[in-house]
C-alpha cells in the first residue's frame, strides 16, 4: 500500500488574468473562468481534489451568483472552474484546494 500524498494552496483569480469575463454582463448568458494550477511536485497518479471558495469580491448591487468546480486533473496539475450566471459581476474570488493522492 502507497501512501498517501497532500497537496494544498490558495488562488486569488481576478480581473487581472487573461480571460477573466465574471465581471462582464452580456443578457442572461452564464460566464465561466479556467484558470490551470500546477502541483509543486508531482503525483503518481491524478489525485482527488477538493476546491472551495475562500472569499470573493462581487458588484454590491448585484446577487452573489458562483460556483467552483474542478476539471482536467491530472499528476501535475489541475483546472479550476469559476462559472457565475444573469447580472452577477465578480471581480475577484478567493480559492482553496487540496489534493490527496499516492
Amino acid at each position: 500500500m502507497q501512501p498517501f500524498n497532500f497537496l494544498a494552496g490558495t488562488e486569488t483569480l481576478d480581473s487581472t488574468r487573461t480571460g477573466w469575463v465574471l465581471d462582464q454582463v452580456s443578457g442572461s448568458d452564464d460566464r465561466s473562468f479556467r484558470a490551470w494550477i500546477p502541483f509543486s511536485r508531482p503525483f503518481g497518479a491524478p489525485p482527488l481534489v477538493h476546491v472551495g471558495i475562500a472569499g470573493f469580491d462581487i458588484a454590491n448591487q448585484d446577487a452573489a451568483r458562483l460556483t467552483t468546480s474542478v476539471a482536467q486533473v491530472t499528476a501535475e496539475g489541475f483546472e479550476i472552474v469559476l462559472s457565475t450566471w444573469l447580472a452577477t459581476r465578480m471581480w475577484r474570488v478567493d480559492v482553496s484546494w487540496l489534493a490527496i493522492g499516492a
